[in-house]
């Protein structure tokens, strides 16, 4: 009986390794993958679609903010230019944000000061389909600062939510469908070595 509960404790405890190594892609899908340096470049996007490039510059933190990019379409974004340790809005700078396609074409940008300080509107040119490198340079104090941004995607609204939407969809399904199937066997051995010492204790007893 000891040894059956034994195996029986080993039987979930592998159950449980299992179901964690598993679940890791769920948790990191839903995470976003993050990278939360605060020194190089890194790109997000929100649940609302809306795509976010920061970058450190020395003293300063600078933030380009814009909806997904359509192709032969203009997109109107936000340039946030604030001090890295305190956050505050810094002013007295000019900035230019430009984007080049991998064939060496670029597209400037307008970027035209908001009303509050340290904020920038950017309107991006009509591009075509393709990955694109974004520069966003910033002038401050007879100095010039550049942050560059790979990977920014000017696609069709169809492609760029259908392939990510059906990748994940398969994915996490697939993932739950492993899940379920250790699940049910696990119940299998469950019932197996429980039946199992009560017969044999009849058969003795008889």
């Amino acid at each position: 009986m000891r040894a059956q509960i034994a195996r029986l404790s080993c039987l979930i405890t592998t159950f449980g390794i299992i179901s964690s190594i598993f679940l890791m892609p769920i948790a990191a899908l839903a995470h976003g993958g993050e990278d939360h340096g605060d020194q190089k470049p890194k790109t997000t996007a929100n649940a609302k679609g809306i795509i976010s490039h920061s970058s450190r510059l020395g003293e300063l933190e600078l933030m380009v903010k814009h909806p997904a990019m359509e192709p032969d379409k203009p997109t109107t974004g936000l340039l946030f230019i604030t001090k890295f340790e305190t956050n505050e809005p810094f002013k007295l700078v000019e900035a230019k944000v430009e984007v080049q396609s991998a064939g060496g074409s670029i597209f400037t940008a307008t970027v035209e000061t908001a009303e509050q300080p340290g904020t920038y509107n950017v309107t991006f040119p009509a591009m075509p389909t393709g990955v694109y490198t974004m520069r966003a340079n910033v002038s401050h104090d007879g100095e010039t600062d550049t942050a560059t941004f790979s990977g920014v995607d000017v696609k069709s609204p169809a492609t760029a939510e259908g392939a990510s939407s059906w990748f994940s969809g398969t994915l996490i399904g697939v993932v739950f469908l492993v899940v379920i199937l250790l699940l049910i066997g696990l119940m299998y051995f469950v019932w197996r070595f429980a039946a199992g010492p009560g017969v044999n204790e009849e058969a003795l007893s008889a």
